[in-house]
């Protein structure tokens, strides 16, 4: 209980009263409060409670705390909820501004927002350049990796002191030019309102005047927002400048409302070849559902594409409800398509689209068979040639081997696409889902013994024949760059010595001059 002495006496004090005094507003004796702050006696527990209601303080606080520390908190907090309001009434006050303004001008407060940016971040990057310049000049004799570091360590705060920079610039532009304007217009608004308000009116006449009067100002102080010079004064430099980026934007909205024409126009494809997953049943509902909800989506952006262009208003809420209705049909759509799913067959290398063939080479000394599958297996037979048997899609065929070379490459040539189509489709309706995979399979080689060690010591050499061919070529490309890393240094060097012979020059001139 001593903390409470102590934080009766400093609460007294903070509020200029004396013992007495205190002791009048607790209906108790000047004695008591005496033997309080001395730690004497304690109050009872009303007393204390009606101390902390009067003086806004929290029992425990009062009785176990330090009052200075509690109220050097209480400051703090108050600090950091007058920054958080100040920020999120500057987030208000600037939503309520951009609500205000038309879309032509909030395009062109952006536009000059942007145009700051670009100053600043060119004044910013000519600044950091003649940095680095002197000091690579200053720093420039320190070993590379110090510099190197102590480089890195300085570009990263000047990084963050130049973004923080133009940040903090942007903003006071912004809240000087704008938001401040539109704080002072508003109040100005208001009070324009309560003086009409404050009239009254005896005859119809001068209400209407006086109410027509009241529109003409809010009118006036409108485009006041609109525009910021209150003369309705533009920079034609910066308006030419925001015409031209409307002009370069509405170019690149006619090129995305081109792409959109031609996503509608796959879609409606698309609807009329859904009809085909008919005999899926609840997967076709499902496939409907999200076409038609995606052609809604897609005809709402190109409406709008083509309003911005054409300079149209929207009907905002007729694109609004259509958009969310799409939604909401693209989320059913997608479900029942789901569900529809959970009932198909997922089928890897169906037999039934697979055949198996073979052809025969005749065997050479240099024969080399050159795979590039997954797996070759050889195979002992009594079979003095080769037999290459391999699984293939029975609607593709292999390439016919150049049998005159010594190295053979066999791989499969899928010239019938739409036969493959027509299976898959087939498939699909019967709640299959085939994988197409066009590759050579399971390659078998049926040979002799003898025949078997050849190719794979003739595939050995051709393999290390390669490796070390790409390792030649790798040391002639890194050599190149190397001799291209020298070249640059010899230029560069060039350069300087060639600064150095003018300036040279110039104090050789500046001699010759002194001397006649």
């Amino acid at each position: 209980m001593n903390k409470f002495s102590e934080n009766l006496k400093k609460i007294r004090k903070d509020n200029n009263l004396s013992q007495e005094q205190l002791a009048d507003e607790l209906g108790v004796s000047r004695q008591a409060i005496s033997k309080w702050e001395s730690s004497v006696a304690y109050p009872e527990m009303d007393k204390i409670i009606t101390l902390c209601e009067k003086f806004n303080m929290n029992i425990d606080d009062l009785l176990h705390k330090d009052i200075r520390e509690v109220k050097g908190e209480e400051e703090s907090k108050k600090k950091l909820n007058k920054y958080v309001d100040d920020f999120l009434n500057f987030i208000t006050n600037t939503i309520n501004m951009l609500s205000s303004m038309s879309f032509k001008s909030k395009c062109k407060c952006l536009f000059e927002q942007f145009i700051v940016a670009i100053v600043l971040f060119i004044i910013f990057l000519v600044i950091g350049t003649f940095g680095q310049d002197m000091l690579s000049r200053i720093y420039g004799l320190l070993p590379s990796k110090l510099y190197s570091i102590l480089y890195s360590i300085l570009y990263l705060i000047y990084g963050l002191f130049a973004f923080s920079s133009l940040i903090v610039i942007m903003v006071h532009i912004f809240k000087t030019r704008y938001l401040d304007y539109y704080v002072k217009l508003k109040k100005d608004i208001n009070e324009e309102k309560k003086k009409v308000d404050d009239i009254n009116v005896e005859e119809d006449v001068e209400d209407e005047k006086i109410t027509k009067n009241n529109k003409v100002v809010l009118k006036q102080n409108e485009d006041k927002i609109i525009i910021r010079d209150p003369k309705h004064s533009e920079y034609k430099f910066i308006n030419g400048l925001f015409k031209m980026i409307v002009g370069i934007i509405k170019f690149f909205t006619i090129c995305y409302s081109v792409l959109l024409f031609m996503s509608l126009v796959f879609l409606f494809c698309l609807f009329a070849l859904s009809f085909l997953t008919i005999p899926t049943g609840i997967l076709f509902v499902g496939l409907e559902l999200t076409i038609f909800a995606l052609a809604i989506i897609d005809i709402v952006l190109i409406l709008l594409a083509l309003n911005f262009v054409f300079n149209r208003k929207n009907n905002k809420k007729k694109m609004i409800w259509s958009f969310v209705i799409s939604l909401i049909m693209l989320g059913i759509g997608s479900g029942i398509i789901l569900l529809g799913t959970l009932n198909f067959q997922y089928i890897e290398n169906d037999k039934e689209m697979m055949k198996t063939e073979y052809i025969e080479l005749e065997m050479k000394n240099d024969l080399t068979f050159g795979y590039h599958y997954p797996a070759v297996e050889y195979v002992e037979s009594d079979n003095q040639n080769i037999k290459i048997e391999y699984t293939i899609n029975k609607y593709c065929e292999i390439n016919k081997p150049d049998t005159s070379d010594s190295m053979v490459h066999i791989w499969a040539n899928c010239d019938n696409p739409i036969e493959i189509v027509k299976e898959v489709i087939n498939k699909f309706q019967h709640k299959k889902i085939v994988s197409i995979n066009p590759e050579l399979q399971n390659v078998k080689v049926y040979t002799t013994k003898e025949n078997i060690e050849k190719l794979k010591k003739n595939y050995d050499n051709y393999t290390n024949e390669e490796v070390q061919r790409q390792n030649m070529i790798n040391s002639y490309e890194k050599r190149i760059e190397e001799l291209q890393q020298q070249i640059d240094e010899y230029v560069q060097k060039e350069w300087y010595y060639q600064e150095e012979i003018n300036n040279l020059k110039d104090e050789l001139s500046i001699y010759k001059n002194a001397d006649q």
